[in-house]
């Protein structure tokens, strides 16, 4: 990878590629709202956008140098999760499990890519086109909530009852948190947005959340709670502008509103509220998952290096498998798995992430909320992530792929204002020759 180029354009046949690749990706996190079939579409269309990368020679990746460090730790994960495998029980399903891991890494970098390549107009567009996916998806569970969603209850609902809603997704509770980051993301942008298209941002957001609200997951339910009382605080101590602030209590109201009269209304005409109740309580099988937890950290000084990719799993996935359960808590789970260095990497990497977002806070532009809420959403997604895997969470890394896109193009801005982040020869020379592109 490399730092903004010092060098001219890139040529009309890597142009080109470019642009297709861009392509390619943006329908990848249109389609990340069908994930029932593996490969889904969205790891389709990303590993097309990084085959075009590749083969039209295209070697080198650009980004801001402020995601440096994130990015080495991350290629440090990738590295002590290829040296666990020689200590796999199954080598086929680490190496599986391992490409997965790879591949998802390799999202944020691309992402970021565009955005330095492109500047502001490729990261609008790859918020767009998430919230198309995540919009076509709260449609479709309107549709199977209302009982006219076509094919088997199955498509749309899942687990105890057939009341839990996900909709061409596995598990609501992977749908739940994907949901949520789509929604708060188009709250977070409808503060910065025209004053036009406000009122439709802040109506498709609430039916967005709505929908996470009938998954049922009180992982979803809690990491929700996580990221408001975060975005919230975040804008009340940082924003800077009278409009952030009337926002702020507009947000606050509609939440309060919203979690008062609207939840228990819906829950009572569709006949759900016992089975709220029981939802909100300890379930059966939490019991199984304290357990399982107990057994992985007995683990963890036995096998410094980690068991290998992909194996703290159930037998019901791999039938030699140590474990009764998968880890149901993707902290054991990677710690577990690649040792106590791929644990201090990869949650490295999404700390670096973090503190630089909290950092670029001070600088109080039209774009704070938005990193306000990518910090939000990384802090619920990672509270969420104690109850459940989330290792190969597609949306959680596009939700990293967009914090190093917003972080370059804070960088950017810095160094425009007079900042020192980084030379503003470099930044001003290159977007002069390239941003032109996607016009």
């Amino acid at each position: 990878m490399a730092a903004f180029p010092h060098t001219s354009a890139p040529s009309q046949q890597h142009s080109t590629a470019q642009h297709l690749a861009f392509r390619l990706s943006l329908l990848g996190l249109a389609t990340g709202f069908v994930v029932i079939i593996e490969p889904a579409p969205t790891d389709l269309f990303f590993s097309l956008a990084f085959l075009v990368l590749i083969l039209t020679g295209t070697r080198q990746l650009f980004f801001a140098p402020v995601l440096t460090s994130a990015f080495a730790l991350f290629f440090a994960f990738a590295g002590l999760n290829i040296v666990s495998l020689f200590f796999a029980q199954s080598v086929a399903y680490g190496i599986k499990y391992l490409v997965i891991t790879i591949y998802l890494l390799l999202v944020p970098p691309v992402m970021a890519h565009f955005s330095v390549l492109y500047g502001q107009v490729a990261i609008d567009k790859m918020y767009f086109y998430f919230t198309i996916g995540a919009t076509i998806s709260a449609g479709i569970g309107l549709l199977a909530v209302t009982g006219l969603a076509p094919g088997p209850v199955t498509l749309y609902f899942r687990a105890e009852d057939g009341l839990r809603l996900s909709p061409l997704f596995k598990d609501p509770n992977v749908y739940g948190p994907y949901m949520a980051a789509a929604g708060f993301l188009l709250l977070s942008r409808c503060c910065t947005s025209s004053a036009k298209w406000r009122g439709s941002g802040f109506l498709l957001a609430g039916f967005i959340l709505l929908m996470m609200f009938l998954t049922f997951s009180r992982g979803a339910w809690v990491n929700s709670a996580v990221v408001l009382g975060t975005f919230l605080l975040g804008l009340l101590i940082f924003g800077r502008s009278a409009q952030q602030i009337k926002w702020l209590f507009i947000l606050a109201a509609c939440v309060t509103l919203t979690v008062l009269v609207a939840a228990p209304f819906i829950l009572d005409k569709l006949g759900l509220n016992e089975f709220f109740s029981n939802r909100a309580q300890l379930q059966a099988y939490d019991s199984h998952r304290f357990a399982s937890w107990a057994e992985g950290m007995a683990m963890i000084p036995l096998e410094p290096l980690g068991i290998g990719p992909g194996h703290y799993v159930g037998r019901n996935r791999m039938a030699d498998s140590q474990f009764n359960l998968a880890a149901h808590n993707v902290y054991i789970k990677i710690i577990v798995e690649n040792g106590w260095l791929g644990f201090a990497t990869y949650f490295g990497a999404i700390s670096t992430l973090l503190l630089l977002l909290f950092v670029s806070f001070f600088n109080g532009d039209d774009r704070l909320p938005i990193r306000v809420m990518l910090f939000a959403i990384l802090i619920g997604q990672l509270a969420n992530s104690v109850v459940v895997d989330s290792l190969h969470w597609r949306h959680f890394f596009i939700v990293l792929g967009f914090a190093c896109a917003e972080l370059a193009l804070w960088q950017y801005q810095k160094v425009l204002s007079g900042g020192r982040l980084l030379s503003k020869q470099v930044f001003v020379k290159y977007h002069q020759e390239d941003t032109a592109d996607m016009q």
